[in-house]
């Protein structure tokens, strides 16, 4: 059985009075035994025995003492580096750290702690929450010291502090500290700074209700998976959220997109960005939608961000365009080639009165090859007569300018005298206006037939006419 300390010096002084005891006895009886020799010789050894037994035990005692305070001081040497050791190690740490008694009278901070509520770490100690902080805040620590202390157990809870630099939220955590009888005796506090981590998750909880938000595709995946979808995917390709992530989405791409699908995959493993890809999904119902990527690789998770546009609406009408210009073409070649063999001269003029179509008998009657050089203004290039050769035509009632007012003509029969090649024409003129959808004049088109021949074959006519009838004796009345 290990003796203590504290029996050990009880024993030695016990043992000490003892013998101080008998040795006063042994005084006393040598005293009253003057001349008795043998006894005497007897009392002397046994005096001179107890003084060598309490020597020893005077020097035991010594020993013992001297080794419970080496043993002592060095506990105390390293009770102080333990300290030493606790301070520095929570001092590197960046929460601030605490613990004070049931009383709230605080025994330990750290630096971060002293930083926090600007407080001197040496100057805290014995001191209360009372003694540097507000009484809002006491108020709150102490209530929250007692219920650890009701509870006996670690309690987390969510503290804002103001700071320099704004508000600040810290998770604390508080528990209690037992003494060797297992009694609390004290409160330890760990406070960690979570307001980056708060400003974090609050961008996470706006950012996910976008992602659920968002009318179009938005995934995250593996080079081979989905891994999440937001409901706008499983509403526009069909499958429920668990159908995406069951298999590969390679599986939902078009039999002949896949090849190129899986090129574009191959440069994401790279770390490029795909901008702007274009393949067709299989729907669930059959039915193929386009889609147009955005993807972005995360080279450290091997994750790809993908956002993916249904543009199946633009494709069907873009090919409808296509188609459609494809029968423009074809109708404005046809109709090219009515206009280049047609016997009538075609004008056409858009609203600023320029010329911006012109067949080959139009280029032959004005004499001009470039459709761009003919003015649709008649009197730029001839001199207008009415049928009678003298009479001159007012410029205001010609086809083209009463078409660009939306005014229709018909065979307005004219003679077109041309100075430069010192010609004349008998001509038909008729316009027409073009209307657009919202019944606006955009441009005039013009007709000339020239009927010279057939007006020079009906004087040869009545010529011959008069010729035979006078051969014949007609006489007219």
């Amino acid at each position: 059985m290990k003796i203590t300390f504290e029996k050990k010096i009880t024993l030695g002084f016990i043992v000490n009075v003892l013998v101080v005891l008998i040795l006063a006895w042994v005084v006393f009886t040598r005293i009253h035994s003057q001349g008795k020799t043998n006894l005497n010789q007897v009392l002397d050894g046994v005096m001179l025995f107890l003084f060598l037994l309490s020597i020893a035990l005077l020097t035991v005692v010594n020993f013992i003492i001297k080794a419970q305070l080496r043993a002592k001081n060095l506990s105390q040497q390293l009770l102080v580096e333990s300290q030493q050791l606790l301070q520095s190690i929570i001092d590197n740490t960046s929460s601030p750290i605490y613990i004070k008694k049931i009383n709230g009278e605080y025994i330990l901070i750290n630096k971060q702690y002293a930083a926090l509520f600007q407080v001197d770490p040496s100057g805290i100690i014995g001191k209360t929450d009372a003694d540097f902080l507000n009484s809002d805040l006491v108020f709150a620590n102490r209530n929250s010291d007692m219920e650890v202390v009701k509870a006996l157990k670690e309690i987390k809870s969510e503290e804002t502090i103001e700071q320099k630099d704004g508000k600040h939220i810290y998770l604390a955590i508080k528990f209690p500290l037992y003494d060797s009888k297992g009694r609390i005796y004290a409160i330890g506090g760990i406070s960690t700074d979570i307001t980056e981590r708060k400003k974090l998750e609050e961008s996470l909880a706006s950012s996910d209700k976008l992602f659920n938000m968002s009318t179009e595709m938005m995934l995250i995946a593996t080079l081979e998976k989905f891994i999440r979808v937001n409901p706008a995917t499983s509403k526009i390709l069909g499958y429920t959220e668990k159908e995406l992530l069951d298999q590969p989405f390679l599986n939902f791409v078009h039999p002949e997109d896949k090849n190129n699908t899986s090129q574009e995959v191959t440069k994401l493993k790279g770390g490029n960005i795909t901008l702007q890809f274009k393949n067709r999904y299989i729907c669930k119902d059959g039915s193929i939608k386009w889609l147009q990527w955005a993807t972005s690789p995360d080279t450290s998770t091997g994750l790809l961000y993908a956002v993916a546009k249904d543009i199946t609406a633009l494709i069907e009408l873009e090919n409808e365009q296509k188609n459609t210009i494809g029968q423009l073409y074809e109708n404005e070649e046809k109709l090219r080639i009515i206009l280049e063999n047609i016997n009538e001269g075609i004008l056409v003029a858009n609203t600023d009165k320029k010329t911006i179509l012109a067949n080959t008998m139009a280029n032959e009657i004005f004499g001009i090859e470039e459709d761009e050089d003919i003015s649709p203004n008649l009197i730029d290039h001839f001199e207008l007569y009415y049928p009678d050769e003298k009479t001159i035509s007012p410029s205001q009632n010609l086809p083209m300018e009463r078409a660009l007012l939306g005014e229709e003509t018909n065979d307005i029969d004219l003679v077109l005298w041309s100075p430069n090649s010192q010609e004349k024409r008998r001509v038909l003129i008729s316009g027409k206006p073009l209307i657009d959808q919202n019944n606006t004049v955009v441009a005039g088109i013009v007709t000339i037939k020239d009927i010279s021949q057939y007006k020079k074959l009906e004087e040869e006519l009545k010529e011959s006419e008069t010729k035979y009838r006078k051969l014949i004796g007609f006489k007219k009345e």
